[in-house]
This record gives C-alpha cells, sequence and structure tokens, in this order.
C-alpha cells in the first residue's frame, strides 16, 4: 500500500509522466488482463501442471504397489510350491514306507510258505523212511526166513524172533 502512495506522489510532481485518465484506464486494463490471464492461461496451466505431478507421482506410487504386490505374489507363490514340494515329499516317503511293508510282508509270507513246505517235505521223508524201514525189516525177515529155510533144509514157521 506505500508503495502504491509512493508511486501515486512520484506521478503527482510534475515529470515527464504526468498521471491523467489515460491511467486509470490503463491500470483497469492491466487488472483485467491479470483477471483475464489467470483465469485462461495460469490456472489451466497449473492444473496441467498438477494433474502431470499427481501422474507422475501417482504412476511412481503404482509402480511401487505394483512391485509390492509382485513380491507378495512371489512369495505365496514360493510358499505354495515349498508346501507342495513338502507334502510330495512326504507322499513319497509314505509310499516308500508301504512298499517297503508290503515287502517285507510278501518275503514273511514267502517265508513262511517255504518252512510249511519244508515241515511237509519233513514229514513226508520221515513218513517214508518209516514205510522203508517197515519194508526193509519185512524184506529181512523174509530173507531170513529164506536163508534159514536153506540152511536148514526144512521150512521154518516163517517167525524169527
Amino acid at each position: 500500500m506505500v508503495g502504491c502512495l509512493s508511486l501515486l506522489a512520484l506521478f503527482l510532481q510534475d515529470n515527464i509522466l504526468s498521471i491523467d485518465g489515460s491511467f486509470f484506464v490503463i491500470l483497469v486494463l492491466v487488472l483485467v488482463l491479470i483477471v483475464v490471464l489467470n483465469s485462461i492461461l495460469f490456472k489451466p496451466i497449473n492444473r496441467i501442471l498438477d494433474e502431470r505431478e499427481r501422474l507422475t507421482t501417482g504412476s511412481t506410487s503404482e509402480v511401487g504397489a505394483i512391485i509390492a504386490d509382485s513380491e507378495r505374489r512371489l512369495a505365496h507363490y514360493e510358499e505354495t510350491i515349498a508346501r507342495a514340494r513338502a507334502e510330495s515329499y512326504r507322499n513319497l516317503e509314505a509310499r516308500r514306507r508301504n512298499a517297503l511293508a508290503e515287502r517285507a510282508r510278501i518275503i514273511q509270507q514267502a517265508k513262511d510258505e517255504v518252512a510249511e513246505e519244508i515241515r511237509q517235505a519233513k514229514s513226508q521223508i520221515a513218513l517214508q523212511v518209516s514205510e522203508a524201514k517197515s519194508r526193509l525189516e519185512q524184506e529181512a525177515r523174509e530173507i531170513a526166513v529164506k536163508v534159514s529155510s536153506n540152511i536148514l533144509r526144512r521150512g521154518v514157521g516163517g517167525r524169527i524172533i
């Protein structure tokens, strides 16, 4: 305000420049020009600059959000893979244990079958040995009777004690 008064005092002096009615017209025109330029030029430019800043900052923040989302998804993906891998290892180990148990069962069954066959074979061999002994005893008696009959030249009652 003081500046305007000093400027006005300067113009009121008898200088080369003198204030007349054109000064006020020019002042009004300058003020109108400022208002018009402000609404037509400066505000749209400021809006464009603000929009550019928002888009630039927004893009940067969007990129940050996308990167954060990507990292979160990558961590989830890696966790899912780790869980799936652990599950497959557990399944593989369970199948291996089941296969070993089945193998042991089959081996034990084969051993039991072989043991039963051996027992039956021993039983048959013992029976055959017993039958062979009986036949041998019978044949030995018959031979003894024949030998005794031949030696004594008479019939022996078929009994040898």
